[in-house]
């Protein structure tokens, strides 16, 4: 008993003197980790949830070569690799999928070939955190062709104007419209500097189609463009 008690104290007094190091060290570390992972993000310009009219036509009053086309919708696009943005349209209510109609005796409904859509304005890359954007932006983005209507939309002579896209080319799967290198430098979706402003419209002309109500549903998906 008299050996194991001194060897018990002589251990306590050792832990008690300044300057001596035990086996445990003074130092330690520990480790940490995690994935960033791609992220792509559509928003409205106040950065909420995109789900707003895409064009409130109201009554169409038939008149003379005359479009009607609501103001166009512009929203803000978000990623950290390159994209695409794809847009289909689908939920039709009143109308059917179609092109628009050839000069004929027979009745026409309305249906998706007879609304334009398109880019309105140019995409806007001006954000300080956008890759290669700026007040002097570099980064080229790709509209596809045929959905550039920054010039205005075609003149029309009494039918269905020549679009170069309709919401027909669109219809039930999604086709893309856009597409890029990696928008943002930095920030978060609360951030207003870090992202692209896109802006599209659609149009029609009112003319002596089958009366009644109509709606859809335009779906717009960014992801990434496998570049």
């Amino acid at each position: 008993m008299g050996r194991i008690s001194i060897l018990f104290f002589v251990v306590v007094g050792l832990s008690a003197l300044p300057g001596v190091v035990l086996a445990q060290g003074t130092s330690g570390s520990g480790t940490f980790g995690g994935t960033v992972q791609p992220a792509f993000t559509i928003t409205t310009m106040s950065n909420g949830v995109l789900a707003t009219a895409m064009g409130t036509f109201g009554t169409l009053p038939v008149g003379q070569n005359t479009l009607s086309a609501p103001p166009p919708v512009a929203f803000r696009v978000r990623s950290n690799a390159p994209y695409k943005l794809m847009v289909q349209v689908g939920a039709l209510v009143g109308m059917t999928d179609g092109v628009a109609s050839a000069d004929g005796s027979t009745a026409q409904g309305i249906v998706t070939g007879n609304f334009g859509f398109g880019f309105t304005a140019p995409v806007d890359p001006s954000g300080n955190s956008v890759v290669g954007g700026g007040s002097s932006p570099i980064r080229v983005d790709t509209i596809v062709t045929g959905f550039d209507v920054q010039n205005g939309w075609p003149a029309v002579s009494g039918q269905s104007p020549n679009f170069t896209k309709t919401l027909h080319d669109v219809y039930g799967h999604d086709v893309q419209i856009l597409g890029g290198p990696r928008i943002s430098a930095s920030g978060d979706n609360s951030s207003d500097d870090n992202s692209l402003t896109v802006t599209v419209g659609i149009a029609i002309l009112p003319q002596y189609l089958s009366a009644g109500n109509f709606s859809g549903t335009l779906t717009f998906t960014i992801a990434s463009s496998g570049l």
